[in-house]
């Protein structure tokens, strides 16, 4: 019943075209101590490690390519070391990771699956990049978004449900990461055959998000991550929230639609928060 309800509610949110609320704030305030969000704490060189793979300042220049595969490679070593230690600041970042490795990196290697394979690799180092900005400023003391502040904030409340935890990250990834991701890299209307092939590659791999983080987390995480990889959500939710992604990347390019347009995403993204509390 609960599933289902939440189901709907994120659905339901994401078709929402234009509310005025306040917008979501550009920054919070430093997370709380990170040596440990419920798990086992982390050693001072794993914490100073972390700090150093998420500094996306001291990615490679060059091509976008190379690039691309040096960021998976960061994300996939954080998520190597929070996973050992039971961390729950894993449980969005298993996915992620198991993602880029199982389908986007093998997909983005194949060149000529695209119009504009340079578009499609940025867009990748930009949707994890939204991640390890924050990841960064968790683990540094430096400022966090209010959605991933959110994220980490749950993440060390041993009290609450691992599904609670687990969706409070993909909502954050679903409803504001990639719309402004797309935004980022200066997405055009030209882009999108590319945009949607990678995005349909990520939904005909869901099972590895639930595969993944239940080997590190067992059961108690699994409700959660089915509800969001069943099949109804990819026929209904997945094609429509990523057409909503996209149209939303476009119009945060836009000064007249910007801030109305953010306003949209924060409500989607409260709607969302509030409804995962029964997780």
């Amino acid at each position: 019943m609960r599933s289902t309800l939440v189901r709907g509610i994120f659905l339901s949110c994401t078709t929402v075209v234009a509310v005025l609320v306040p917008a979501q704030p550009a920054s919070g305030v430093p997370s709380t101590p990170v040596s440990a969000a419920c798990g086992e704490p982390l050693a001072a060189a794993e914490v100073s490690e972390i700090v150093a793979l998420s500094d996306l300042g001291t990615l490679p220049s060059g091509p976008s390519l190379p690039r691309l595969e040096t960021t998976a490679a960061r994300l996939n070593r954080i998520t190597e070391i929070l996973a050992q230690h039971k961390d729950r600041r894993a449980t969005f970042a298993l996915g992620l990771d198991a993602l880029e490795q199982v389908a986007v990196l093998p997909l983005q290697r194949r060149e000529s699956e695209f119009d504009n394979p340079d578009y499609v690799h940025r867009l990748s180092i930009e949707v994890m990049g939204q991640f390890l900005r924050n990841l960064h400023g968790e683990f540094s003391g430096g400022p966090v978004e209010a959605r991933w502040a959110r994220h980490f904030e749950l993440a060390h409340n041993c009290d609450l449900s691992l599904g609670h935890v687990t969706m409070a990250g993909y909502n954050a990834h679903f409803t504001v990461d990639m719309p402004h991701a797309v935004a980022a890299i200066g997405s055009q209307r030209a882009n999108a055959r590319d945009y949607f092939t990678v995005l349909g590659t990520i939904s005909s791999n869901r099972y590895v998000i639930v595969d993944r983080t239940k080997a590190v987390f067992g059961d108690a995480v699994g409700p959660a991550l089915e509800a969001l990889a069943g099949d109804r959500i990819v026929r209904i939710g997945f094609s429509g929230s990523n057409a909503i992604n996209f149209a939303n990347g476009l119009a945060l390019q836009s000064p007249f639609l910007r801030g109305l347009t953010e306003a949209q995403m924060n409500l989607v993204w409260r709607s969302i928060d509030t409804a995962v509390k029964t997780l």
